[in-house]
């Protein structure tokens, strides 16, 4: 039922999926995302139809954009599906995929098999329903195809979905809550499970919002994608940056570029995008390889991420280049360090080093390096080390954050 039938094909129909991938990063529109979503598969799977449904983040449930093809002809409106009963409500429901063959029996079609889209938070976004003609078409192997295309193209999806829900007034009614749900719910709900390594991250909001990000991104193989951002500027229009950015990176990441290239496009992207706004986003951007315990960095504008060697010598993670955003094309550089174990990691924003105190003080470098140690000489966990932290910031401003406080704690165990 595939097309991918021998390497070589597999190798081009890839590189297909991969490109209609990054081009779904340059829209905001929900209705013309799902067409390209759409238009994406025909890289992965024969289908005599493919439907998307995606569902309103409000908690209703309710479907808000249903969109259909068919081979040959373009996107149109799809009929509502059953959400009571059959694949698409079992997906909703379970948030895993599912096949139906030969007893399928929908409008004329012989065997389906649907994907759940995943949002961030663990929510479920929607589904992506292929269908045939044909009964015994689609195997698990089609389905684990089939799920990765939908994992790669969920950011974007759930960008474009928010995109949709900060501007309509009749979901929520002020901006400033919107834009912290939009961050809330982009955030990563768990961390990585890596072998030699603990890690862990919070984010402290502040009552007003900025735009703060971080995320971990696999790549197989033992590699993971770590991203820490910062958006100039708070509330909305900084939460759509956000959300922006990490459908950029998604998108970029999983065509396995060199660090630069990735730096680089995502730089063209906020560049082009921002446009009037004059929004930038300092980034840290980095590959881990857990097999080797060797991090390769690009630095774009971030506040220099802190290691924290066994033996108590500090290094300032600075190479790189400029924020995004700043210039339409900026050389970066990218850098690596080894790491030993008993080494520390730490990413924060200046949320931690900005936050002042009654007498108009800055918390500072030096105290969190201070904080560090401390937590470092007692072997803290990375999510007691991070907890830690933000305790002593919060301490210092006597509770008072005028800025979201981000901290990511990497430990080499």
């Amino acid at each position: 039922m595939s097309k991918i039938e021998d390497p070589s094909t597999q190798t081009w129909d890839t590189s297909a999926m991969l490109d209609a991938l990054e081009s779904l990063s340059s829209s905001f529109d929900l209705t013309h995302t799902a067409d390209r979503v759409l238009a994406g598969l025909k890289s992965m799977l024969d289908f005599d139809r493919v439907s998307i449904f995606i569902r309103d983040r409000d908690g209703s449930g309710s479907v808000i954009c249903r969109r259909a093809k068919v081979p040959g002809d373009g996107a149109r409106e799809a009929s509502p599906p059953d959400l009571e009963q059959g694949l698409v409500a079992r997906a909703f429901a379970n948030g895993r995929v599912g096949r139906s063959d030969g007893d399928y029996g929908v409008d004329g079609f012989e065997s389906a098999i649907v994907a759940p889209v995943p949002g961030g938070g663990g929510r479920t976004l929607g589904a992506l329903l292929v269908e045939s003609r044909r009964g015994g078409g689609y195997d698990a192997d089609a389905g684990d195809r089939l799920m990765r295309f939908v994992r790669a193209a969920a950011p974007s999806i759930e960008r474009a979905l928010l995109h949709e829900q900060l501007g309509s007034d009749r979901r929520l009614t002020g901006e400033l809550e919107v834009a912290r749900q939009v961050l809330n719910g982009l955030l990563p709900s768990e961390a990585p499970k890596l072998d030699g390594f603990d890690i862990a991250a919070i984010i402290e909001p502040a009552y007003e919002v900025g735009g703060d990000y971080f995320d971990y991104i696999p790549l197989g193989n033992e590699r993971w994608a770590l991203a820490m951002a910062d958006v100039s500027g708070k509330g909305a229009p900084a939460a759509l940056v956000v959300a922006a950015m990490r459908a950029t990176l998604y998108a970029l990441a999983k065509r396995e570029l060199a660090l630069r290239a990735i730096i680089q496009r995502a730089n063209e992207f906020i560049h082009a995008s921002t446009g009037p706004k004059a929004k930038y986003v300092t980034l840290f951007y980095a590959v881990l390889d857990a097999h080797a315990r060797r991090f390769l960095y690009i630095n774009a504008g971030h506040l220099p991420p802190i290691v924290l060697r066994r033996d108590g010598e500090v290094e300032l993670l600075r190479s790189g280049g400029f924020p995004l955003g700043f210039f339409d094309n900026p050389r970066y550089f990218e850098q690596f360090v080894q790491l030993q174990a008993g080494d520390m990691v730490c990413l924060y924003t200046d949320g931690i080093t900005e936050a002042t105190s009654a007498g108009d003080e800055e918390y500072g470098r030096k105290r969190l390096i201070a904080t560090l140690r401390e937590q470092q000489k007692i072997s803290a966990s990375a999510s007691a080390t991070c907890h830690a932290v933000l305790r002593d910031v919060t301490r210092f401003a006597d509770g008072a954050h005028g800025d979201d406080a981000t901290v990511l704690v990497l430990r080499t165990i």
